[in-house]
């Protein structure tokens, strides 16, 4: 890609000179004489590099700065001066000039700043790009579910995503989204823009865990070679999330519990103090109320982490989501496989909606990607579910017969009629809860007509007086 650098200066053989160095190293280039010619060459928005003179004719350099600045392109702004004025120079910069250029300057020394500038300005926009896809991505309208448990969840998110200076506590089994949430929390947080770091307390080994989290001086143990920087140091400005924090060693808990209480910490041999501003959220499928009467966790660590609790509801407490999440993942991985998507059969959908899915969403993504690798054909059958699910169901068997468990039987639990009756009506409201009142849809579960379906009711009681 060929970049355009605008020249300001109105010294014409400088122009000239930088103009012929800059077209030798394969740049577009455009000359301006004074900051008015700046300005109007900008605002077409194609200009990746301005070289601006610090002194023109009509408009001060920094005023002209100024002005660029608020230009949507926000091209690169490199400042020439033959003035060594520390004060315009550190103007200047605050007014966000990449860099300060004392003339006379050489070609090649030019060129060199350039390509850095450019290098520079090409990674920022990588990054830019990167957290608006993330921003996009973790936004709350792409996470799957309607049940009231999951919109309790995301107002809490919300909330605290609004407010970003307390600590968090995701609780929740393996597989429900605490990473998810966790990601949430920070996109739609004023920290969006600076760095989300994830560590796995579970994942290493906890002689290892504290290196990983705070860093080293060179020297501090025998394999310290040099100063290593740590996931505290490298989240600052943005999110710090400590994965299953419940398998943190009580020694590493104290110092995490200083790292809060007094937003800063040491490298471990080191004796400066490194200041830090990072929101910190912590995540856990264990008891941590469990763990504290075990002693294997800090209590006063617990207040610290649970000024805000965000507790997410295992999947079988919110089964109406199961069909949504399904339908999801079956359009991810059809795009991601280049397969059609799957219509789920009602069999399939019964099948689903009832299996308890111990392990939560992600067993569930997983169960869906192995059947849009496996399976062909346009319909997602109960056969293509793995085995345990179907053998799960048909484990629990049809309904306890009367007088079962040990109780002692009476006349009344015999009287066949009447238990018939309550099964009916029992299947009818479970059909109807099922289609939300569509008693077309319920008919056609229970296979009856709309009509036959009303009569079952008026029979059976279940009818609104205005209805009979």
């Amino acid at each position: 890609m060929t970049h355009t650098v605008l020249i300001t200066d109105d010294n014409e053989l400088i122009r000239e000179t930088l103009e012929k160095a800059l077209v030798s190293e394969g740049y577009r280039v455009r000359l301006a004489k004074d900051g008015r010619e700046c300005l109007e060459a900008a605002r077409p928005g194609d200009i990746d590099l301005i070289l601006l003179d610090m002194r023109l004719p009509d408009i001060n350099g920094l005023e002209v700065l100024q002005r660029l600045r608020q230009d949507p392109s926000d091209p690169i702004v490199l400042m020439m001066t033959a003035f060594g004025d520390v004060e315009s120079t550190k103007k200047a910069l605050e007014l966000g000039a990449f860099d300060f250029i004392r003339k006379p300057v050489t070609p090649k020394a030019l060129a060199s700043i350039i390509k850095m500038a450019m290098e520079i300005r090409s990674l920022r926009q990588e990054i830019q790009q990167s957290i608006y896809r993330n921003k996009e991505r973790y936004g709350y309208h792409n996470i799957i579910g309607r049940s009231v448990a999951l919109q309790k969840v995301l107002e809490m998110t919300t909330r605290a995503a609004n407010n970003d200076a307390s600590t968090i506590l995701i609780e929740g089994a393996s597989g429900t989204g605490k990473s998810l949430i966790a990601r949430c929390l920070h996109y739609n947080s004023l920290r969006a823009y600076q760095p989300f770091v994830e560590i796995n307390c579970a994942s290493i080994p906890a002689t290892l865990l504290e290196s990983e989290l705070f860093g080293h001086e060179a020297g501090a143990f025998t394999d310290a070679r040099k100063l290593k920087k740590g996931l505290v140091e490298l989240a600052q400005g943005g999110t710090l999330f400590l994965d299953e924090i419940g398998e943190m060693q009580p020694a590493l808990q104290a110092k995490m519990l200083q790292l809060i209480e007094e937003k800063c910490f040491r490298r471990i041999g080191g004796t400066r103090k490194i200041v830090t501003d990072i929101r910190i959220v912590a995540a856990t499928n264990r008891d941590l109320k469990k763990a504290l009467e075990e002693g294997s966790f800090r209590q006063d660590l617990y207040w610290r982490l649970n000024v805000i609790n965000i507790l997410l509801p295992p999947l079988r407490e919110r089964a109406e989501d199961i069909i949504p999440l399904v339908e999801h993942f079956i359009g991810l991985y059809s795009r991601e496989f280049h397969k059609p998507a799957k219509r789920i059969s009602e069999e399939a959908r019964l099948v689903l909606e009832r299996y308890a899915w111990p392990g939560n969403v992600r067993e569930l993504s997983n169960t869906v990607e192995r059947i849009m690798i496996l399976e062909d054909g346009e319909r997602l059958l109960p056969e293509h579910l793995p085995a345990a699910m179907t053998r799960d169901l048909e484990s629990t068997g049809p309904p306890a017969s009367p007088g079962a468990g040990g109780s002692k039987a009476t006349a009344g639990d015999f009287d066949l009629k009447r238990l018939t009756e309550d099964f009916q009506a029992r299947t009818i409201a479970a059909a109807l809860e099922k289609t939300r009142g569509n008693r077309t849809e319920a008919a056609r579960l229970l296979g009856l007509s709309r009509v036959g379906l009303y009569h079952q009711m008026k029979r059976l009681g279940l009818l609104k007086k205005e209805e009979c």
